[in-house]
């Protein structure tokens, strides 16, 4: 696992014209302390990335799909503050500017988008099958080895999120650092298979993602049929709580399944159902919504 990527070597696997497109929006480090606290300072430099009318400016083209990637990072970032453990020789960790045209009105759909993008990248790569849990992270052998953060970029004065920044950390391995409650609830994509086997290397899985990502938030690929299917919660019970943090508001249901706009939809005990866009939820004690 010290095959770490170079730029040059990054880019051996786009064509020459891919290649040209993005060579200047590419950096590629062995440490940072966060990939997407980096990219959101850099996105300040390149503002106003949309125009009043909401097209693309100039800068706003030169920022959008940049990509800063790390092998480790001091200070990664999960949802809601928590710290996300990116140790050295484990996994990749990167972030991607996306910059939308008229701006981004639905977070939710495109973390849905990316990951699915993820799921594809790793099956294509290294064969494994993947699970999403609704509605950022991704299992494989029922362990968490991949989670996305989301972070909009805003434009007060439009009063509009003009674009976003998407952090993906993907564990290859588990490491050492797992350890306590994790070390139960985390997992390395190649766990289980041979240390000494010949897999792509990290360069070639880190430019899948990056394709993948990038075609399903611009093509306009209807995607959500592959998400759903993916679905880690689709039938199960599992414990509710709206207000994270506050048990009082928790409640049991059952999960149906995800709404096209990337909801979860659980029915209670009385046969109502709730679209939830937002929350906590637990299965049997152990919160997979994190």
């Amino acid at each position: 696992m010290n095959d770490f990527f170079s730029d040059k070597t990054f880019l051996d696997f786009f064509s020459p014209d891919e290649a040209q497109i993005i060579q200047g929006k590419i950096s590629l480090v062995e440490s940072i302390d966060s990939t997407n606290t980096f990219l959101m300072k850099e996105s300040e430099k390149y503002f106003p990335l949309l125009s009043e009318s909401g097209e693309l400016t100039s800068s706003g083209k030169q920022f959008n799909f940049s990509l800063k990637a790390a092998a480790s990072q001091t200070k990664g970032r999960g949802r809601m503050g928590r710290e996300f453990i990116s140790p050295i020789s484990s996994g990749i960790y990167f972030s991607i500017a996306y910059v939308k045209e008229t701006g981004i009105c639905d977070p939710a759909m495109v973390t849905a988008s990316v990951c699915t993008g993820i799921c594809r990248a790793i099956e294509k790569t290294y064969g494994v099958e993947c699970k999403i849990k609704w509605v950022n992270d991704i299992y494989c052998n029922g362990k968490k080895v991949c989670g996305i953060l989301t972070e909009g970029i805003i434009n007060p004065a439009a009063g509009r999120i003009d674009g976003c920044v998407i952090g993906i950390g993907i564990n290859l391995r588990t490491n050492s650092a797992f350890d306590g409650e994790l070390k139960s609830k985390a997992g390395g994509i190649l766990d289980g298979l041979k240390e000494d086997a010949a897999f792509p290397c990290r360069a070639a899985f880190l430019a899948a993602c990056y394709k993948e990502v990038k075609h399903l938030l611009v093509s306009g690929e209807d995607f959500m049929e592959d998400y759903k299917s993916r679905s880690l919660l689709t039938g199960r019970t599992v414990t509710v709580t709206p207000v994270i943090g506050d048990e009082k508001t928790s409640y049991t249901a059952t999960v149906k399944g995800i709404s096209d706009r990337a909801e979860l939809v659980v029915e209670l005990s009385d046969g109502t159902t709730r679209n939830l866009s937002s929350g906590e939820v637990s299965l049997h004690g152990t919160v997979i919504n994190n």
